[in-house]
């Protein structure tokens, strides 16, 4: 089922007119051709870059809008945007937990077992790598205990040329890879069909992502 473009509240007795309008569309769209170089092997030094920032920036806004239209059906034009500013303010890993929670008022919640919201978590985890990554000291083994004597090392004869190996983990980027951006995708196309669409649309039912909240 295809979401509607814009939500419309009309001043029909002269009072002014507004809309609320849903762009996801045109993220996702964008999302999907991405998706598709990375499939089929059409990619760049910066495609699994760009494509993992398209899927995260898809996410953030589809969550705000889901959160817009709720907040404008349940408490009106006049209210809805105290309601908002604060759902908005939630971490982005709590916004998408308490999706179905909030905009359900308490009938269902998110499936935390779900592949898609497990591939999500991680995809939100790595995007706050990415875009705060900080270095700090790294303690490694040095394989050496040399004397010290007179303030100088005491190197003994044969050892003056040594080698040894730092094993490092990989950088946040370096976790961007083909299979990764593949999974993430899937879980982003998971997202748009089981939660999103019905969200805005016919209304949520309990599916692989989203089950029934037994207080």
């Amino acid at each position: 089922m295809d979401q509607p473009f814009m939500k419309l509240r009309l001043g029909l007795s002269g009072d002014k007119s507004y809309y609320l309008r849903n762009g996801t569309e045109d993220y996702f769209k964008k999302m999907r051709a991405a998706y598709k170089d990375i499939q089929e092997d059409i990619t760049s030094e910066y495609a699994y870059f760009a494509f993992f920032t398209l899927c995260s920036a898809t996410l953030e806004y589809s969550l705000n809008f889901v959160l817009a239209d709720y907040c404008l059906e349940q408490f009106g034009m006049e209210r809805y945007k105290t309601y908002l500013d604060e759902y908005i303010k939630l971490s982005f890993k709590n916004k998408l937990l308490l999706l179905p929670h909030i905009i359900s008022n308490g009938k269902f919640v998110m499936n935390e077992d779900c592949f898609a919201f497990k591939r999500l978590g991680e995809m939100i985890h790595l995007r706050n790598q990415l875009m705060h990554n900080k270095e700090f000291l790294v303690e490694f083994d040095l394989p050496l205990n040399f004397k010290v004597e007179d303030g100088g090392l005491i190197v003994p004869e044969g050892q003056e040329s040594i080698e040894f190996n730092i094993e490092m983990k990989d950088t946040p980027i370096q976790k961007l890879n083909k299979e990764n951006c593949i999974y993430y995708g899937n879980a982003m196309g998971d997202f748009k069909k089981y939660l999103m669409t019905p969200a805005v649309t016919d209304g949520l039912k309990a599916n692989k992502m989203i089950k029934v909240h037994y207080a």
